[in-house]
């Protein structure tokens, strides 16, 4: 079912035939760079049926994305829920993670944006907030394109990660409905 439409874009839930793909940009080096690990088969599945689940109960979820003129599949971009313990928490996240070969064509930005109108016109979420690992410079460019604002004050430790990780300190960024 397509969700949100933008110029190039298809904001979607998640059918069968997005899982071989989905699996592939998990395991690309660069792709999950600023991840503890690369996402097997057996995750990718789950996160797959998490996803659409969400969208059931909560009327978003990280949508699998394709490019309107061909139908590709390139990843996903989307809003979910923040599930673990964190000062910001309990929150609404947006998030992407594209396929290598679509980065740096403003796919990213051209959908959080239409993320971030959905989830504020139509879901009236009052606050939306994203982060990555401190030292993701690229993904931070594009939470800074989109008009999340960062305070360094805000920054974490990802609880999920130890605290001696290299990835574990957290940048968070974030916008209000009524910004």
């Amino acid at each position: 079912m397509n969700i949100i439409v933008t110029e190039r874009l298809i904001l979607r839930t998640w059918q069968d035939s997005d899982f071989e793909k989905m699996y592939q940009i998990n395991q690309d080096s660069h792709v999950m760079e600023f991840f503890p690990n690369k996402i097997n088969r057996a995750l990718t599945q789950k996160f797959i049926l998490a996803a659409n689940s969400q969208f059931g109960k909560l009327g978003y979820t990280f949508y699998a994305v394709e490019l309107k003129k061909t139908r590709v599949f390139i990843g996903f971009i989307g809003l979910s829920f923040v599930e673990f313990n964190a000062h910001f928490s309990p929150a609404v996240e947006i998030g992407w993670r594209l396929a290598f070969e679509f980065w740096n064509q403003g796919y990213a930005t051209e959908g959080a944006l239409a993320v971030l109108q959905h989830g504020f016109n139509n879901l009236n979420i009052k606050k939306i907030v994203s982060f990555t690992a401190k030292k993701n410079m690229r993904s931070r460019k594009v939470m800074e394109k989109i008009g999340l604002t960062y305070d360094k004050k805000d920054d974490f430790y990802h609880p999920n990660l130890d605290k001696q990780h290299k990835l574990c300190l957290h940048a968070l960024y974030q916008l209000n409905q009524a910004d």
